[in-house]
């Protein structure tokens, strides 16, 4: 369960990136909407690392 969270949490980050860049049209403007992206990227990647990166025991 925790991999699919990291997945999605990545996707989401993604998503909210490109919607704000306005490839997909305009979520909302400004630099709160991209630190809501940039933090939903950093910790979707840093959960994927975190699973994917550890030793297994």
């Amino acid at each position: 369960m925790a991999k699919l969270t990291a997945w999605l949490m990545t996707l989401v980050g993604v998503l909210w990136l490109l919607a704000v860049g306005g490839w997909w049209g305009s979520l909302t403007s400004g630099a709160a909407s991209w630190l809501i992206g940039l933090s939903f990227l950093v910790i979707g990647i840093t959960k994927l690392m975190r699973n994917y990166g550890s030793k297994r025991r």
